[in-house]
Order: structure tokens, then C-alpha cells, then sequence
């Protein structure tokens, strides 16, 4: 009888312990992907914009497009988190202008097969960090070595753009 007390309690103190040591793990993920209350730059226009291409080889997909009054020196503005998408910022002729390219996924095959190495070749989805409204935005900056989060709620979006089939002026 003694055995069996000290075998349920060492299991039970085991579990408690488990459960502890699990619940720091995530709160270490979390801590991660803290907001930033005030950020290192001033933005003066934010949009997002759909677009089509006139073939369906050319896709589709949205842009957004930043526009910042003033910005910090030393501060680099690195990726947008948008509609459960990550995407890498390119300045647009000017260093305080910015534009993060959301280009539709096309039907991406996964490879089912018996073979490990063939199914090994499909990519594994990534986690989106944050939880977003529709509208809503996370930027990433670097600021004195340190990586930042800023969220932008409901930014404006502008009407879709669609491209035209071809260029108009070749001549067939």
C-alpha cells in the first residue's frame, strides 16, 4: 500500500512539475513578439492596395505602402505581418518611403508519396506571430540592436489595381 502512495505521489509531483516548466516555454514565446507602445518614427500614410495581373501566370496579390514623416536615425524597418502573411520591406525611391509586396500563394502542390525524401521537399507552414483584424498591421524594425514590433489598426485600403493584358503599345 506504502508502494503505491509513493508511486501516485511521485507522478503527481512529476505532472505538476511538467505543467510548471510548459507554461514559462510560452510566455518566452510571447515576450518575443512584444508591441511596441511608441515608435522610433512618425507615419504619415499608410494604405494597402489589391492587384490583379492580366494573365494568370502574373497572379495577384496587395501591396502596402508606408510613408514615414520622420524616423530615427539608426532605426531599419524590416518586415510587415499582414492577413496571416509575412513580407520583407523595399524602400521606394525614398529611404522613408517603403512598400511590403503580398503576392497570392498559386495552388502550391503538396507531394504525398511513400517515398520520406520526396515528402520531405514540402515546406512546412509557418506560424503567424500575431492575431490581426482584417485590417490591421505589425511592423518589424531594428532599433539600437534590438528587434520591435509596432501595430497599426485598420489602415486604409484602396481600390484594386488591374493590370491589362499585355502591353498595349506591342503590336501582334
Amino acid at each position: 500500500m506504502n508502494r503505491v502512495k509513493l508511486i501516485l505521489s511521485l507522478i503527481g509531483f512529476s505532472f505538476i512539475f511538467f505543467s510548471f516548466s510548459n507554461c514559462g516555454s510560452s510566455k518566452s514565446m510571447e515576450s518575443d513578439y512584444k508591441l511596441a507602445e511608441t515608435p522610433p518614427f512618425v507615419i504619415s500614410k499608410i494604405f494597402s492596395q489589391k492587384w490583379v495581373a492580366g494573365t494568370q501566370e502574373g497572379g495577384s496579390g496587395t501591396n502596402v505602402q508606408i510613408t514615414f514623416e520622420s524616423m530615427n536615425e539608426g532605426v531599419e524597418i524590416k518586415n510587415l505581418y499582414f492577413r496571416d502573411n509575412i513580407a520583407k520591406v523595399n524602400p521606394n525611391n525614398t529611404k522613408h518611403q517603403y512598400i511590403g509586396a503580398f503576392k497570392n500563394k498559386l495552388n502550391d502542390d503538396v507531394i504525398m508519396d511513400s517515398d520520406n525524401v520526396k515528402e520531405a521537399k514540402n515546406t512546412p507552414p509557418i506560424k503567424f506571430p500575431f492575431q490581426l483584424a482584417y485590417n490591421d498591421i505589425v511592423i518589424s524594425y531594428m532599433n539600437k540592436g534590438k528587434l520591435a514590433y509596432y501595430k497599426i489598426e485598420n489602415i486604409e485600403e484602396k481600390p484594386m489595381l488591374s493590370y491589362p493584358q499585355g502591353n498595349p503599345n506591342s503590336k501582334n
